[in-house]
C-alpha cells in the first residue's frame, strides 16, 4: 500500500501532498500511463501545496485520466473540488475514492464535508462516523467537529453541543468548533458563554472574521454600541464586501447608526 502524506488547509478538510511511487510489472503502455500518470499526481499535489488550485485541477485531472482506479488520485481531486466551491464534484470524487479503497478514512472525513456543504445532513452523519470507525483515522476530532455541526443543522442543539465538545476534548485548540460552539450559545441566548469563548478567538485568532461577526452580534444584543461597530468595521475589513458576512456586517452598523 501506497503511503500518504497528509497537510491541513481548511478546517475539516485533508488535503495530500506527495504520493510514493509503486511499481508494478504492466504491459508497455499501461506502465508507461502509470508513470506520467504519477508524475502528474505529483505535480497537482505540489501546486496543491501551494495554492495553486487552477494548475492542481489541471494536472490532476490529467492524472486521474492516466491512472483512474488510483483512489489517491481522486481524492486528492475531490479535495480540489471543494476548496473551488464545488462539492457536488468533491462528492463524486470521494465516493470514488471510497470505492476503491473502502477504508480510506479521511476521505470519508471530506466525503462527509461534502454532504455538509450540500445540507444533506444525514449523509454527512453518515460518512463521518464511517470515518470514526477506521482504526486508521488519527484525527477524529474533525469527523466530530462535522457531526456537530449537522446535528445543529438538523435542530438537534443538544446533541450538536455534545459532539463539538468531544471534538474539543480530543484536541483543545480548533478555532473554528470553538466558533461553532459560540454560534449555538449565541442563538440560544446565553450571551455570557459565548461571549467568552468568542472573545478568546478575537485574541488567538484576531482575522477570524466570522467569530468576529459573532462577537459583534453579542455586544450589539448587550446594547454595547460602540463595541459591537468596533467589531463589524473589522469583519469588513477581513472579507470579501459581495460576501454574507460583509452583508451581515453592514446590517448591523446601519442598526446602530
Amino acid at each position: 500500500m501506497k503511503a500518504r502524506v497528509r497537510w491541513f488547509a481548511l478546517p475539516f478538510i485533508f488535503l495530500p501532498l506527495l504520493m510514493s511511487l509503486s511499481c508494478t510489472s504492466t504491459p508497455e503502455k499501461k506502465e508507461n500511463d502509470r508513470r506520467e500518470g504519477e508524475i502528474h499526481m505529483q505535480m497537482g499535489s505540489n501546486y496543491l501545496s501551494k495554492g495553486n488550485i487552477e494548475l492542481a485541477l489541471f494536472e490532476l485531472t490529467k492524472a486521474s485520466r492516466l491512472i483512474p482506479n488510483d483512489p489517491d488520485v481522486h481524492f486528492a481531486l475531490g479535495t480540489v473540488h471543494l476548496l473551488r466551491e464545488e462539492p457536488e464534484l468533491a462528492r463524486e470524487e470521494f465516493l470514488r475514492t471510497v470505492e476503491l479503497d473502502r477504508k480510506h478514512a479521511d476521505a470519508y472525513n471530506n466525503l462527509g464535508y461534502a454532504y455538509l456543504k450540500l445540507g444533506r445532513w444525514d449523509e454527512a452523519i453518515e460518512s463521518c462516523q464511517k470515518a470514526l470507525n477506521e482504526v486508521s483515522y488519527d484525527t477524529p476530532e474533525r469527523a466530530m467537529t462535522i457531526i456537530g455541526w449537522a446535528y445543529y443543522k438538523k435542530g438537534d442543539p443538544a446533541r450538536a453541543l455534545d459532539m463539538l465538545s468531544r471534538a474539543l476534548n480530543i484536541k483543545d485548540n480548533q478555532p473554528d468548533t470553538e466558533n461553532r460552539i459560540a454560534t449555538i450559545y449565541l442563538e440560544q441566548g446565553r450571551l455570557d458563554k459565548a461571549k467568552i469563548i468568542l472573545k478568546d478567538l478575537a485574541r488567538k485568532v484576531p482575522k477570524f472574521a466570522n467569530a468576529r461577526l459573532n462577537l459583534g452580534i453579542v455586544y450589539y444584543k448587550e446594547r454595547d454600541f460602540v463595541a459591537a461597530r468596533r467589531e463589524f468595521t473589522v469583519v469588513l475589513d477581513l472579507v470579501d464586501r459581495n460576501s454574507e458576512e460583509a452583508r451581515l456586517a453592514r446590517g448591523y452598523l446601519d442598526l446602530i447608526e
